[in-house]
């Protein structure tokens, strides 16, 4: 079933791949860089995931996702993604709000499984 995903990533390759890979999986995908552009869009249509990066220049991917989560009343489900896990980020990732938490890779199965499992709940 087709999904609308926004993806913010601050890096351009990883935000490529990540877009390729979803849009390969048959879903809707909207980029962004920049968090005001993200919370541009979601004044316009919310999505029905956002996937946010932990490390970016302005605000990190938990003030992202904590951020989407007080939209109400219906806010969309978010995946947390890092390239570099520290131990607590899955830890604090859930308490943002975080529906899930992966680590990027190369090999962008693990992204694909999250994303499966958010929408088979």
């Amino acid at each position: 079933m087709k999904k609308n995903i926004f993806v913010i990533d601050d890096d351009p390759l990883a935000l490529k791949m990540i877009m390729a890979v979803l849009k390969a999986e048959g879903h809707e995908v909207q980029a962004f860089s920049e968090f005001e552009s993200l919370l541009q869009a979601l004044q316009r249509s919310l999505p029905d995931l956002v996937m946010t990066d932990v490390v970016m220049p302005k605000v990190s991917g938990f003030d992202v996702c904590r951020r989407i989560k007080e939209i109400q009343p219906h806010s969309p489900q978010v995946i947390v993604m890092t390239g570099k896990l520290d131990a607590v980020d899955p830890i604090l990732a859930r308490k943002m709000g975080a529906d899930d938490f992966v680590v990027k890779t190369s090999d962008m199965t693990v992204l694909v499984q999250a994303v499966r499992k958010i929408f088979s709940e």
